[in-house]
């Protein structure tokens, strides 16, 4: 399941959280405010992150395909045997 990554604009926290492409958080649940969330693309959050690290935006990149063909690898091995059954 995709992670995406959230900014509250009430208390300022950014988390990240997985869940379906469908759904969109809009409340908080560190302050429980409503309505305060925004969609952070997590290229871009990692890429930040990363490049006061040291480390190249491309090598970002790369772990983050790397790390989505894992998790596909293992969702078609979960949906297979759930077809299985």
């Amino acid at each position: 399941m995709p992670r995406y990554c959230y900014h509250c604009e009430e208390c300022g926290e950014e988390f990240e959280q997985s869940h379906s492409i469908t759904i969109v958080l809009e409340d908080c649940h560190l302050c429980a405010a409503q309505d305060t969330l925004t969609r952070i693309p997590s290229l871009i959050r990692e890429a930040a992150v990363h490049k006061t690290a040291g480390t190249k935006v491309g090598d970002v990149v790369k772990a983050h395909i790397e790390e989505t063909r894992q998790e596909v690898k293992k969702d078609k091995r979960k949906l297979s045997q759930e077809m299985v059954e």
